[in-house]
């Protein structure tokens, strides 16, 4: 008995000092690797708004799931910094009060280039244009090219902790810029070839010009076999400032990460376009979004800077963003029809756009007809003034196409962004294409 005694405690004894034993937590980085994702996000908070009686918080409840495969194109400090996606999957589904908003990703749009640097994530498609509903189903779930800096990098024991490092927290929290980060790794287990491991803390950035702050309570697995990190709990509470193109909000945010290695690469992902991404400039007309008016009265396309903030029957507002600094509003309204070949009178149009509510203008900075392509007509009129005893500057465009079919823009801006703007407002109405195609 004393001897069988002792033989137990001598394995538990070499069992203990197993655990113990360091283990290499790193992901090797290379370009060509290849890796299948499933992401699940559930999100639950409020919105707060500015209503006519003071502040006003709408419930919030969101639900996505994202499936796909990714291909490594280049790698920056440690991290994937361009690389291939295709979706098999791509839902995502809103409801603020009882309005639902549901997302699903184009069949022809499922190849993704994503790229990160140091302003966040740029997402597009080689197959063409997107628009900005899809543009956000694809950049604003979790972004596993983080994954590999929540490791260490090195060997580890049961219990050590690490810090994160103000890259990895960038793109893992979705930051268009990090403001601080206080983020920590720490190993808690080791069964056979899984190690569990926790991030927790804090971070503050900003995105879209609003100021984010989070806290971060994350549990992961990694596989010391295949080398990867197979999946992860990442769960934050996520307070954000109103900013000028979202309101203020309080969610909870919880996305649930399966993740594997894939041997062999699919045929969706092996091609020589994708080989000449890293590096290359990317296409204006890739670049760009666009929106179809849904009675097909205009299609717009527009650069990504302009974020679409408001849509009524006649009208669509955006706003533009220079590195998260609010320049200028515009204002797209379908104009009255008018017989093919004609176009509202200058007089007509002027005396409509000076007799807006709250409006008075001052000073005629420049007016006149525009030169434009074949069978359509553009006027312009630029004006100071003042909007509700602010001052502005503000210019009305009016566009006719040889179908009779019109379009009115207004962009509006405070007289100290005038030059930060410049002229910037001749692309967004040289995109406008008028009339059902």
């Amino acid at each position: 008995m004393m001897r069988t005694f002792t033989i137990l405690a001598s394995v538990l004894s070499l069992g203990s000092t197993a655990l113990a034993q360091p283990v290499t937590l790193a992901e090797a980085v290379a370009p060509g690797n290849l890796t299948k994702c499933t992401l699940e996000l559930e999100l639950k908070g409020e919105l707060v708004v500015i209503a006519e009686k003071g502040k006003e918080t709408l419930p919030l409840q969101a639900k996505a799931r994202h499936l796909f495969t990714e291909r490594v194109l280049e790698v920056a400090e440690g991290l994937p910094s361009s690389t291939a996606r295709y979706y098999s999957q791509a839902v995502a589904s809103a409801v603020v009060v009882v309005e639902k908003h549901d997302r699903t990703l184009p069949d022809d749009r499922r190849l993704v280039i994503a790229r990160r640097n140091s302003d966040g994530l740029f997402c597009f498609s080689p197959a063409g244009t997107l628009t900005q509903d899809t543009l956000d189903l694809i950049t604003e779930h979790f972004n596993p090219q983080c994954l590999p800096g929540l490791l260490p990098g090195k060997a580890v024991a049961i219990g050590d902790t690490w810090p994160i490092n103000d890259t990895t927290a960038q793109v893992a929290c979705l930051f268009d810029a990090l403001v601080k980060a206080q983020l920590t790794g720490k190993l808690t287990e080791l069964q056979e070839d899984i190690a569990t491991f926790t991030i927790e803390g804090t971070a503050e950035g900003l995105e879209n010009g609003a100021k984010v702050q989070l806290v971060v309570n994350a549990k992961g697995t990694f596989n010391t076999k295949t080398g990867l990190i197979a999946s992860l709990v990442w769960k934050q509470k996520d307070q954000r400032e109103q900013g000028p193109v979202n309101p203020a909000s309080q969610v909870d945010v919880m996305v649930t990460l399966k993740r594997e290695p894939v041997a062999e690469r699919p045929k969706e992902l092996n091609n020589d376009q994708l080989d000449a991404q890293p590096g290359a400039e990317v296409p204006a007309k890739l670049a760009a979004l666009v929106h179809t008016d849904p009675k097909g009265r205009y299609q717009m396309q527009y650069a990504r800077e302009w974020y679409m903030t408001g849509q009524t029957d006649s009208h669509l507002v955006l706003r533009f963003l220079d590195k998260g600094d609010f320049l200028a509003q515009a204002t797209v309204t379908a104009w009255a029809k008018v017989p093919p070949g004609q176009h509202t009178s200058i007089e007509d149009f002027k005396k409509a756009v000076n007799s807006a509510p709250g409006w008075t203008p001052t000073k005629v900075l420049t007016e006149g007809e525009l030169p434009t392509v074949a069978g359509r007509w553009c006027y312009r009129l630029a004006v100071e003034g003042k909007m509700d005893e602010l001052p502005v500057v503000q210019t009305f465009y009016l566009l006719a196409g040889p179908q009779g079919d019109q379009v009115a823009v207004t962009i509006a801006m405070t007289p100290e962004k005038v030059k930060a703007f410049r002229d910037r407002d001749a692309a967004l109405i040289d995109g406008l294409q008028l009339g059902k195609k």
